[in-house]
């Protein structure tokens, strides 16, 4: 699942992320060689020159670097061919462009000369092409969870992690109805690929406006988002504080626009409380801080007396695998909690040993279509090990993890590495976690009904 906050570049992308941050070892030689050789671009006219990987020039260094970081690190194996391909779809359609000056086009491997020769043809500069090679290389080739991120798209992440964001606060999922089984996921806006609003955050901009769960949005201040990029849709819709942004929506058939004004919305972690002998947990995201506060709302309630523990994760996107780990543990005093198998290992994450809920306690996790990755991993062990009741709809079905490499552009690559499975061999990709009692919520439910709703039906 691609879940993104509007106004947000992207919520982990819905992952369960692995964001450690890498850089690549640019002198690792890839093409060898870096005599620049003038040849004649695709449309016959703009002079063109190609360079090998062994000391790229700064201008394409991040073609040689991405290359070398997919090779080494995506979890399906893929060939110069297949990247240099993709490259080259990137490039078809942007059209002969205005720059006569010779083009620096950088060659991580032979197939990618006709990519350079394609390059020719559209008239960016050298830094322009190298973003649009790694781009496409992406887009093109991997999964729609893998993304390239510019350095200004990056900064709006880097914000993001901080917890406030400059935007309207409305969380989406970028999914294909042509695409068979249930993920749905795909990574450019088309007739298809349709971007659609899953919730919003409570006060911001979006909620305010009326956005709608299921609405789609089709533009953007008056232009259609085909052919966009997600990134490209989100990075959009955020700006300053006090501007106003116009989504054209397509609401059940109905094409309407809606205006907001940008606003500061604070990305919410957990909210807590306690209804008689029940405490209700909310759990927004898996987020660096997300499990301490979980864990001292769970004492909290657990001293004022609950003896029964409802973990609502509705629309939660998933976050950071090792609080994903952290929030597991405060229900399982041993055991596994997830395995990941990347293409030459497996690793297996398990409890830290800080149980803090005692086993006569009953507990419920709430979930929906827009629970994944992350809450999909805490989600499927607990109804694994028998130490939950899992409540609601079937949740998304994202199986893979997520890390960030650094670029010496200053932008960074975010690579599925690996793919997970419970500790009892389960993969819910694709299909994501059944739950034991099926029970469908009204989204804008309170926290007294929600409670209400799984007792009884529990």
């Amino acid at each position: 699942m691609r879940l993104v906050v509007l106004g947000l570049t992207a919520l982990l992308m819905g992952c369960t992320a692995i964001t450690t941050t890498s850089t690549v070892d640019t002198t690792a030689p890839l093409q060898s060689s870096t005599v620049v050789v003038p040849t004649t671009g695709a449309d016959g006219a703009r002079p063109l020159a190609t360079v090998g990987c062994d000391d790229p020039p700064s201008e394409v260094a991040i073609v040689c670097e991405a290359y070398t970081l997919i090779i080494d690190n995506y979890v399906d194996p893929l060939t110069g061919v297949e990247l240099a391909v993709a490259a080259e779809a990137g490039l078809v359609g942007l059209g002969p462009g205005l720059s006569e000056e010779a083009l620096l086009c950088a060659v991580p491997a032979p197939p990618f000369e006709t990519t350079c020769e394609e390059a020719a043809g559209a008239g960016l500069d050298n830094e322009g092409t190298a973003e649009v090679i790694v781009s496409a290389m992406v887009s093109q080739a991997l999964d729609p969870n893998s993304a390239y991120f510019d350095p200004e798209s990056l900064a709006l992440i880097d914000e993001e992690d901080e917890g406030e964001i400059e935007g309207i606060g409305a969380l989406v999922s970028p999914e294909d109805e042509t695409i068979e089984g249930d993920n749905k996921q795909c990574s450019v806006v088309s007739v298809t690929c349709r971007i659609l609003i899953v919730s919003t955050i409570e006060g911001a901009p979006a909620r305010e406006a009326g956005l709608k769960r299921d609405d789609v949005m089709i533009g953007v201040d008056g232009e259609s988002i085909l052919g966009w990029t997600v990134d490209e849709v989100t990075s959009s819709v955020r700006g300053p504080e006090g501007t106003a942004v116009t989504l054209t929506i397509d609401r059940d058939g109905e094409i309407i626009e809606i205006t907001m004004i940008r606003a500061e919305v604070r990305i919410p972690v957990l909210d807590s409380e306690l209804f008689g002998d029940t405490g209700y947990i909310r759990l927004y995201v898996f987020s660096e801080v997300a499990d301490e506060q979980f864990a001292d709302a769970v004492v909290d309630l657990l001293s004022e007396g609950a003896d029964r523990l409802v973990v609502d994760l509705r629309d939660n996107p998933g976050g950071l695998l090792d609080t994903a780990v952290e929030v597991a543990s405060v229900f399982l005093e041993d055991g596994a909690v997830v395995v990941t198998q990347g293409p030459d290992d497996e690793t297996t994450y398990r409890v830290t040993g800080d149980v803090l809920v005692p086993a006569g306690i009953d507990v419920d996790f709430v979930v929906n279509k827009g629970s994944a990755s992350a809450s999909e991993v805490v989600s499927a062990v607990l109804q694994e090990r028998g130490r939950a009741t899992v409540i609601g709809e079937a949740t998304f079905g994202k199986n893979t993890v997520q890390q960030r490499f650094e670029l010496s552009n200053g932008g960074a690559l975010r690579l599925t590495i690996a793919r997970w499975l419970t500790p009892g061999g389960s993969d819910f990709g694709g299909t994501g976690v059944t739950p034991d009692v099926s029970l469908i919520l009204d989204p804008d439910l309170g926290a007294a009904e929600v409670v209400a709703a799984v007792t009884s039906a529990t």
